[in-house]
């Protein structure tokens, strides 16, 4: 079965460019993070259609509870107003303190991850990591990153509208091509 995994910063929410730890820190920071609702609309529909389409649908996003300590609270309450539907089970909280992505994942579907697991994620890093785990990576072109196009792969695009970004998701999904190229 496939499963896709959404991050959250950066992907279904706003990525706020002159943010910095203090920022972070701050109460309110994360509950106010605008939505990127055509993401967010193309995550709906897919979670809509999983049974028919036989494929799991996740959010995975890393908190950091010492460091920026209202990052769980406020995640969980954004989540509640723009994903009412989305359960305990579908929202997965990594503790970037202590690990990784695909490290919460191959704990959570209790196998390593594969070519069927794919993340939909804007930060090189954690796209990077979860393809040396054999995941499927696919990267998310916010606006904001992605100036030099230094990740190799399949790409998705803030400018694409609810309808192609869920089309160019089930042809991921489905066939494994290429995604189209972001603007």
């Amino acid at each position: 079965m496939k499963k896709v995994f959404f991050d959250m910063d950066g992907v279904l929410t706003e990525y706020r460019q002159s943010c910095n730890a203090n920022e972070l820190s701050k109460k309110g920071y994360f509950e106010t993070l605008k939505p990127e609702w055509n993401m967010l609309g193309a995550l709906k529909r897919l979670v809509e259609n999983c049974d028919s389409l036989g494929i799991s649908v996740f959010v995975l996003t890393k908190v950091y509870p010492t460091l920026f300590k209202y990052s769980v609270s406020e995640k969980l309450q954004w989540r509640d107003k723009y994903m009412p539907d989305l359960f305990d089970s579908e929202f997965i909280m990594v503790n970037g303190e202590q690990e990784e992505k695909s490290e919460a994942v191959r704990e959570l579907i209790g196998e390593d991850i594969n070519s069927d697991c794919i993340l939909i994620d804007d930060y090189n890093a954690n796209l990077r990591e979860w393809r040396q785990n054999g995941g499927t990576p696919v990267k998310y072109v916010n606006g904001i990153n992605d100036k030099n196009r230094s990740f190799v792969g399949k790409r998705l695009c803030f400018d694409m509208s609810e309808d192609e970004i869920y089309n160019a998701l089930l042809a991921l999904i489905f066939t494994q091509s290429p995604a189209p190229a972001a603007a």
